[in-house]
């Protein structure tokens, strides 16, 4: 008996809003955690110079960016699980676009 693995299995998702998936789990690699966080928070001036808050945050406390990555990450996990769910397929690249929805031969 074969299977066939079906258009929404998450083990066919490549990337989902533009993040790697990689197990199945959604992997934000901290370059790509860095550019979403500069990208909604403005920079600021300390003593005359700008710094963006992304890179601020990664140097002053590794610990709390890894933390807050990891929340990234999971929130976008449930996101991706929910659109799955829900037959969404927005912001989703599949590996192998040809499979077969389920209930169709």
């Amino acid at each position: 008996m074969t299977t066939k693995m079906l258009k929404f299995d998450i083990q066919n998702v490549q990337t989902f809003q533009g993040f790697n998936i990689e197990g199945g789990e959604v992997s934000v690699n901290d370059g790509e955690y860095l550019d979403f966080l500069n990208g909604i928070y403005e920079t600021v001036t300390v003593c005359g110079m700008e710094y963006e808050q992304g890179n601020i945050l990664e140097a002053v406390d590794p610990v709390a960016f890894r933390c807050s990555r990891g929340d990234y990450e999971s929130q976008l996990q449930s996101e991706l699980e929910s659109q799955l769910e829900d037959r969404d397929d927005s912001g989703i690249e599949f590996i192998d676009d040809d499979l077969e929805e389920e209930g169709e031969e």
